[in-house]
């Protein structure tokens, strides 16, 4: 998917350019992803899950649905493993420790997400072309959703969702499905999706919740 150079110029991505995870425990959550998909189950994707808060209650929510949770950082994702091992039962869950450009780009073919969460990631203040919605691979992103599936980014900074919703609605020709602001004195601490959240609106900061939608 490309993305109108009318708003910003956006390099293409180069999926070529992009080495294949190569451990085998990263295969292996490749392979599961296949079998989902040959199981015809809804399927959705968080990258940068974190210490896996929010994918574990949301497997545990969604029973019908497969959900693959990316974690990088290596001390995140032992605290998710560890808290997913007091989870046997959670046979819809994926588990992925790994760069999520690399493994997305390798593992998963076009039209498999039917919603993807970007859940307060870095927002990159000193590189805008690190953000998300503005790196090449965003454009690879999209082309995993099938067609009218869901995208939500959520941040505390107003100025990210800003850019989220116009480079989304005006670069990529996503459509603005919902957006949401999350008041601190209104939330429920049982609704909160991760730990940034629940930081973020414990010292009393507006969160804002964004989804964008693909063309059916």
């Amino acid at each position: 998917m490309k993305i109108q150079s009318s708003l910003l110029a956006v390099r293409a991505f180069r999926a070529e350019h992009i080495p294949a995870p190569s451990d085998i425990v990263t295969k292996i959550a490749g392979l599961r992803l296949a079998q989902a998909i040959a199981r015809g189950r809804p399927i959705d994707l968080e990258i940068g899950c974190g210490v896996g808060w929010h994918p574990i209650r949301y497997a545990q929510e969604n029973p019908d649905r497969t959900l693959v949770a990316i974690e990088k950082t290596s001390e995140k994702y032992e605290k998710f493993g560890e808290r997913l091992k007091r989870h046997p039962e959670l046979t819809n869950l994926i588990a992925v420790h790994a760069d999520a450009v690399a493994w997305v780009t390798h593992f998963a073919p076009a039209g498999t997400f039917d919603r993807i969460f970007l859940l307060y990631p870095n927002p990159n203040r000193k590189n805008a072309s690190a953000r998300w919605i503005r790196m090449p691979f965003f454009g690879r992103l999209l082309e995993t959703l099938k067609p009218g599936g869901k995208i939500e980014f959520r941040t505390n900074l107003p100025e990210y969702a800003d850019e989220v919703r116009r480079v989304g609605v005006e670069g990529w020709g996503l459509k603005l499905r919902d957006e949401r602001r999350l008041d601190p004195r209104e939330v429920d601490v049982s609704a909160m999706r991760t730990h940034f959240e629940q930081k973020y609106l414990a010292r009393g900061e507006t969160c804002f919740a964004l989804t964008l939608e693909s063309k059916a």
